[in-house]
């Protein structure tokens, strides 16, 4: 996959060097408001995975990395929600985080339409990604793009809203 530029922001896949710059960005987002990120998630070991098998995308400004972003094919929301009954692959967005420095520019929605260009080019058929049910920001921010909301979940003591769409 090649890079993107946005403005001065550039999209690549991540590479496991990436590691302590992706981890470092999940902990600066524990506790914001909207937030369901916690000490426990996303871990260390869980980063690690995600560059081991090449699923998660970043955005670098200058020599910083400013936002991440995970694409990868598994089961684990499919009985969360009354999802697209005839969608064969679907690619599972998760991890999407920005830095506090950098949000309210439009980076989350670019990573989210990037990271769907990209499903849509490896073959899926649609993607599907939880929202804190609480976190307002993002649901303005995601409105734009139309997708189906398919129904309410509750787990890892939250409450989620199930976003998806075709590509």
């Amino acid at each position: 996959m090649g890079q993107e530029r946005i403005q001065q922001y550039a999209i690549r896949r991540g590479v496991p060097e990436d590691a302590d710059a992706i981890y470092a960005l999940y902990r600066s987002l524990i506790g914001v408001p909207y937030g369901t990120w916690s000490e426990e998630y996303p871990s260390r070991e869980l980063v690690t995975e995600d560059l081991r098998t090449q699923e998660v995308f970043v955005m670098e400004g200058g020599e910083h990395l400013i936002a991440a972003i995970v694409s990868e094919e598994s089961d684990e929301f499919d009985g969360m929600a009354p999802w697209y009954p005839d969608v064969r692959r679907w690619a599972q967005l998760s991890r999407l985080g920005v830095a506090r420095d950098c949000q309210g520019r439009g980076i989350a929605r670019r990573m989210l339409a990037y990271a769907m260009e990209q499903a849509k080019a490896e073959g899926y058929d649609a993607v599907r990604f939880l929202v804190g049910a609480q976190n307002l920001p993002a649901q303005r921010a995601y409105a734009g793009f139309h997708f189906d909301i398919c129904g309410e979940a509750d787990a890892w003591g939250d409450r989620w809203l199930c976003y998806q769409k075709r590509l």
